[in-house]
């Protein structure tokens, strides 16, 4: 038997592995247009194939492929789908997390300073605003009522609803209160008098919180001698879980870390064996989206 397999893999030029399935179909295909009583093939340029018949086994033997014969030319092998094997891999909650954009925005609510002025333009007082939407109302009842200066167009006349909206209860005893203002501070002065709030969204998940955006804290101190330990803490503010960061930062850092909870159940605190503040830093900024602004170091080991 004419072993075409192994003789069009050697001379065939057809080693790929996934070109098998067509070395497999034109064997078959080749050793039908073979006589089997026949041993040996002319190797004359008509010929498809050349094979000698081995003398201790009695079997023919492929020795060359005529590339340029019609038959190989115009052979087209069957097409075969390729399966692909599904790879799933797990993801730790920060790994999915810091596969998805962070989008940070600090916004306000009314309060009751600045209560009339919304009142006056109609303004949803229970909503909370950005900053920009926030300096529009007061601009909208500065245009209401009138209070550009004339004379001045920089500057804005300040009515009493106006004046005790921005310094009722925040002047010192004593003092005379302003009876105008830039409009350049208007808008900061108005926000400094609403009540502060922040919102972080990670992908889907968007969480809404009292106060300003408070910054991730990393600090750096020695321990028992010359060692450094780097202390991380915040993280939850950008909806980071402290056990999986830490865990992470094990691997990247190929140091040991612990997880502490703060006192108050103000969130924990990750403990990293080593002075890493500048490269931890740099991971939560490349790796996790978070604002530069949003990251407050403290390296307590430089003299």
């Amino acid at each position: 038997m004419i072993d075409l397999r192994y003789g069009l893999l050697i001379l065939g030029g057809l080693c790929q592995s996934q070109e098998w399935q067509a070395i497999e179909s034109l064997a078959s295909h080749l050793s039908g247009l073979i006589p089997m009583g026949n041993a040996a093939s002319s190797s004359s340029s008509s010929s498809r194939i050349t094979v000698k018949e081995d003398k201790y086994k009695k079997e023919a033997v492929l020795l060359s492929v005529n590339h340029n014969h019609p038959d190989y030319t115009s052979f087209k092998p069957d097409k075969q789908k390729v399966e692909k094997s599904e790879q799933t891999t797990e993801q730790s909650p920060n790994e999915s997390h810091s596969n998805k954009i962070l989008e940070v925005a600090e916004i306000y609510k009314s309060s009751v300073h600045v209560n009339p002025i919304y009142a006056a333009v109609g303004a949803d007082k229970g909503q909370l605003y950005s900053a920009s939407e926030a300096i529009a109302v007061v601009q909208k009842y500065v245009d209401n009522e009138k209070l550009v200066k004339p004379t001045n167009k920089s500057i804005v006349v300040l009515d009493a609803i106006l004046c005790d909206a921005l310094f009722k209860g925040a002047m010192k005893k004593g003092s005379t209160y302003p009876t105008e203002i830039h409009k350049k501070d208007l808008g900061p002065a108005f926000i400094n008098r609403m009540q502060a709030h922040h919102v972080v969204t990670r992908g889907n998940e968007s969480v809404v919180r009292k106060g300003g955006l408070k910054a991730i804290q990393i600090l750096t101190e020695r321990r028992q001698g010359n060692k450094k330990v780097t202390k991380l803490s915040g993280m939850e503010t950008f909806l980071m879980d402290a056990e999986s960061l830490a865990s992470e930062l094990q691997k990247k850092f190929a140091c040991s870390t612990s997880v502490t909870e703060l006192p108050g159940k103000k969130g924990h605190e990750v403990l990293v064996q080593g002075g890493v503040i500048d490269d931890l830093a740099k991971h939560l900024i490349e790796q996790y989206g978070i604002p530069k602004r949003y990251i407050e170091v403290l390296d307590k080991t430089r003299k």
